[in-house]
């Protein structure tokens, strides 16, 4: 196979897992108060594996369309958010793109510290009180709340499980150079 053709693959591969982990809330009974946290790691988790397998090109395309299909399940729940999710999505990946080779573990926590600070200051700080000025005051706590530090614990537990499954996927795929 050539490059282009193991680069379509492997973003295809890692978007419909990212997909299908964003679909796990809608067939598992999982607790409102839980479900951000496993399905925003495993989601974050595809976001680093695609960082770091297909590189910035293959990860912000996983970046962009995850926030996208998230609207059209239901689950962001305005589509005002999209932009600023795949924002906060598209800055770790681009972090763990960068540095993943220099220090993993720097990459992984400067990657999920700058998702959690885009996405707090443009959603928490910007859209939710701008954009969003109109919706009820316990729709904007809610909100604000799952925008906030759940999203640093999400990126720092999805960068832990790319950490285990990384070392795996590099040693069963060629390198797409």
């Amino acid at each position: 196979m050539n490059k282009t053709v193991n680069f379509i693959a492997r973003t295809a591969i890692l978007l419909a897992l990212a997909v299908l982990f964003q679909s796990l809330r809608l067939f598992l009974p999982i607790p409102a108060a839980v479900d951000q946290y496993v399905v925003g790691s495993l989601v974050n988790l595809c976001l680093i594996v695609a960082a770091v397998i297909t590189g910035i090109q293959g990860g912000l395309i996983v970046a962009v369309l995850t926030p996208v299909i998230a609207f059209l399940q239901n689950v962001l729940a305005n589509p005002v958010l999209v932009p600023f999710v795949a924002l906060g999505n598209a800055t770790i990946v681009i972090i763990v793109a960068l540095l993943y080779d220099r220090n993993k573990y720097v990459s992984l926590i400067v990657g999920a510290l700058s998702k959690f600070l885009v996405l707090y200051l443009t959603v928490v700080h910007f859209a939710i009180p701008v954009l969003l000025g109109n919706i009820p005051a316990q729709a904007k706590e809610l909100m604000s709340l799952r925008f906030s530090w759940p999203q640093l614990v999400t990126a720092l537990v999805g960068g832990w499980l790319a950490l285990m499954v990384l070392p795996l996927l590099k040693r069963a795929l060629k390198p797409l150079s």
